[in-house]
């Protein structure tokens, strides 16, 4: 099992890609589905033919689904959104507002992929067309950022409305989770439990990024790649799209050539070691099954979409000395932008505003952080020896 998720800035043509590289990856004979993660879905328009909320079956080797986001809710989060919505209007919030808030940034995306979860083992490959950008983080973010609060607070507050339920209900009107609001968070926590080892797996799964040759698509898609790296998850190749041919040159296109050959320049030499592959702009649509196969041909240039590009792993712990030093790598990242501190056994690294608690694995876990130095695009925090108080 394969999955690759195309991610970029709106509007940079990863759906036409990601349409594209399932058709191609069907045609070499891969048991394929290509999803849409995105609620302004424009799969079907790709493909030319009705998607459907189920993986719809479009040609030999190919099925496609549009994700339905509402419906993922309601399964997944109805439970607990139910009393999450009662709590709230019990404290004075309007109902609208507290059916609006009730739904934390993040699950729609969390629901999305544990939709792909579900249906990946049935392929070879899984194609993901992704939200733009931001949408795109917060979706492979918010896995480990849920299991951190479901392992280190759910528990407690579990434990704490046990003991506390048969005396509230004689001095409080506020409605206490019941009983089924804990066990739908346990199932959505269990079902999460190996979605970021998967996504986190670079021979399992990788992010392609897609690009357009312009200053703020670059720049975006820098940030994009840092972001990417600080939580882990691998990037196996960039694709710019809409690259104008040779055939384009003359009069009013000449200066966007120049335009896009110098961003192109840039992004090729900022992106190394990735593969950097170029999408030409096509003279008319790339619409429907036979163009998507030609899109595709030109595109990966014979080789295999499904295939492993390059294979990274942006974050690693390695031995040194008496101690451990781990590494992330932040390709674009600014060393005034970062900032790193310890909390009891967790590591928290911000770049920007994006921040990530990682859970120090046992072979770090009660060291001492002995410094932290940002160097050839990689963070390194050092660990000495263990401290006397730390469990072993």
């Amino acid at each position: 099992m394969r999955i690759v998720l195309y991610s970029g800035k709106g509007g940079v043509g990863k759906t036409s890609l990601s349409a594209a590289s399932a058709v191609r990856a069907a045609q070499l004979g891969h048991r394929t589905l290509v999803v849409s993660t995105d609620a302004a879905h424009s799969l079907a328009d790709a493909l030319d033919v009705p998607v459907g909320g189920e993986p719809t079956r479009i040609a030999p080797n190919l099925d496609a689904l549009e994700i339905d986001v509402g419906l993922e809710l309601e399964s997944h989060w109805g439970v607990i959104h139910e009393w999450l919505t009662r709590f709230m209007t019990a404290k004075g919030v309007a109902d609208a507002v507290a059916e609006e808030i009730a739904i934390l940034p993040g699950l729609e995306e969390l629901f999305s992929l544990l939709k792909v979860r579900r249906y990946a083992p049935d392929y070879d490959f899984v194609v993901v067309d992704c939200a733009p950008t931001g949408e795109t983080v917060r979706m492979l973010a918010v896995p480990e950022v849920l299991s951190f609060y479901f392992t280190r607070i759910f528990p407690l507050q579990r434990s704490i409305v046990r003991t506390v339920r048969p005396v509230a209900q004689h001095i409080t009107d506020l409605p206490l989770p019941p009983d089924d609001v804990f066990g739908a968070v346990k199932a959505l926590y269990e079902q999460m439990q190996d979605l970021g080892p998967l996504l986190q797996d670079p021979k399992q799964s990788s992010i392609r990024l897609v690009l357009y040759p312009e200053r703020m698509v670059v720049k975006e898609s820098e940030r994009l790649y840092t972001y990417l790296n600080l939580f882990g998850f691998s990037v196996d190749a960039v694709v710019a799209n809409r690259v104008l041919p040779e055939e384009a040159r003359g009069g009013y296109f000449d200066r966007w050539m120049e335009i896009q050959a110098r961003h192109l320049g840039h992004a090729r030499k900022a992106f190394e070691p990735l593969p950097f592959l170029v999408a030409r702009q096509f003279d008319r649509e790339m619409v429907g099954l036979p163009r998507l196969s030609e899109f595709a041909r030109e595109v990966f240039d014979g080789h295999d979409p499904a295939a492993v590009m390059h294979e990274e792993r942006p974050v690693e712990v390695k031995r040194e000395g008496r101690g451990y030093a781990l590494y992330v790598r932040l390709p674009f990242a600014d060393k005034d932008a970062i900032d790193v501190h310890a909390s009891g056994e967790d590591l928290v690294i911000q770049v920007d505003n994006q921040r990530r608690t990682l859970l120090l694995p046992r072979t770090l876990a009660g060291r001492r952080i002995t410094g932290a130095t940002f160097r050839d695009r990689r963070l390194r925090v050092a660990f000495g020896e263990r401290m006397r108080h730390a469990r072993a």
